[in-house]
């Protein structure tokens, strides 16, 4: 079953969730979701080894 990455994003900017951890073989369908999303320079993503990346939101509100 495929994550909804557009609720996470959502939950992300409303503080109901921290983070987003995004594992490498899923990148590139949170990539699509990302690239159309409304606020998704609020969203900032941080790169781990292995290809994870942990997105959080901006400590600005706007990068």
């Amino acid at each position: 079953m495929a994550r909804d990455f557009l609720a996470e994003m959502d939950a992300l900017l409303n503080h109901e969730k921290e983070t987003i951890v995004v594992e490498h073989d899923e990148f590139l369908d949170f990539q699509k979701v990302w690239v159309n999303y409304d606020h998704r320079k609020e969203i900032v993503g941080a790169a781990q080894r292995n290809g994870q990346v942990i997105y959080r939101c901006a400590e600005s509100g706007i990068v």
